[in-house]
């Protein structure tokens, strides 16, 4: 059991390590985040959409589109092809 004390003390002396490397790590977040935002900023709003923007925005398009004809027909049950039937 004599080696308690030696492991107790390498514990001890890790702290000030693990500290000083959570907070460096905390600045290169911090660092990363405020260069993000500046470099997002930088981006040019009136830049004409590429080939795969273009497609994603169609589809996204017909999503919304096949999502608003369903929210239709379920909210008018006249519009459903099934009769529905107050009963259950």
């Amino acid at each position: 059991m004599e080696s308690e004390p030696d492991l107790q003390s390498i514990i001890d002396g890790a702290g000030p390590i693990t500290g000083l490397f959570v907070l460096l790590v905390g600045i290169a977040v911090v660092l990363l985040w405020l260069n993000m935002n500046r470099q997002v900023k930088k981006i040019d709003k009136n830049l004409p959409a590429g080939k795969n923007e273009s497609r994603v925005n169609a589809e996204l398009n017909e999503i919304a589109e096949l999502e608003e004809e369903s929210i239709d027909v379920s909210s008018d049950p006249a519009k459903s092809e099934e009769p529905h039937d107050p009963k259950g």
